[in-house]
């Protein structure tokens, strides 16, 4: 089975536990496990989305793994892959666990060119585009050029510093003026597919909404994305 799938069928079937699940520096609780954290341990903030081969939604609480003793001063040592599993004394009530998830707002995912999330890039003024890339060191000689105009020197041949009589080509030219921030995201990423899925994160990702937790949790997934083909 599935990551989700897997944690899914467990927690239908939860009843006297507390699951926490490692996912880079922290860890996470879903489903009734979650419920259990947040109305016996502390009011974490929970995370409800929907999982679509799962056909499901799902809801997530998490933590840093270096905090894990102050919820849980007596929690066992993990289990072989990675998880922690806390008993209860107290039966966890199904039915007023589906209630509080019912009550949870969906985190939506945002559709792509959704308005307000395209950033701009407005072209300098005329004036600017040919000013001084570099102003002169004092004692220089008087040959130097001490103005360039912008995109001069794209595709010339410049020397390397400290390998005598080499060259290496300039760096091409930049996105376009005037061309969004997602549009060049997108063109960088038809390259490598497997790059579309992080920028498809980072752009879905809801920083205005998000928690300092959140956040941290989102840039462990980028990481664990990451590491899987860099």
């Amino acid at each position: 089975m599935r990551f989700f799938e897997e944690i899914a069928a467990r927690e239908d079937r939860n009843l006297y536990e507390i699951v926490l699940y490692p996912e880079g520096l922290f860890y996470k609780a879903y489903e009734r496990s979650a419920f259990a954290c947040v109305s016996r341990v502390s009011p974490f903030r929970p995370s409800k989305k929907h999982i679509k081969y799962c056909a499901r939604d799902m809801v997530s609480v998490g933590f840093p793994a270096a905090v894990l003793s102050k919820y849980f001063p007596s929690a066992p040592r993990p289990l072989a892959d990675g998880r922690v599993v806390i008993a209860l004394t107290d039966r966890i009530d199904p039915g007023a666990c589906e209630v509080w998830k019912a009550s949870l707002p969906l985190k939506e995912r945002q559709p792509r060119g959704s308005a307000g999330r395209m950033a701009y890039v407005a072209a300098p003024p005329a004036e600017e585009r040919t000013r001084p890339l570099f102003a002169p060191l004092a004692g220089s000689s008087p040959e130097a050029p001490a103005s360039v105009p912008c995109g001069s020197m794209v595709g010339a041949k410049v020397p390397m510093s400290g390998v005598p009589g080499s060259v290496a080509t300039a760096p091409g030219p930049a996105a376009p003026y005037g061309q969004t921030a997602a549009t060049a995201l997108r063109t960088a990423a038809v390259a490598n597919p497997k790059a579309e899925r992080v920028v498809r994160m980072i752009r879905e990702f809801r920083l205005e909404a998000a928690t300092p937790v959140e956040c941290l949790l989102f840039v462990a997934d980028l990481k664990k994305e990451l590491d899987g083909y860099l």
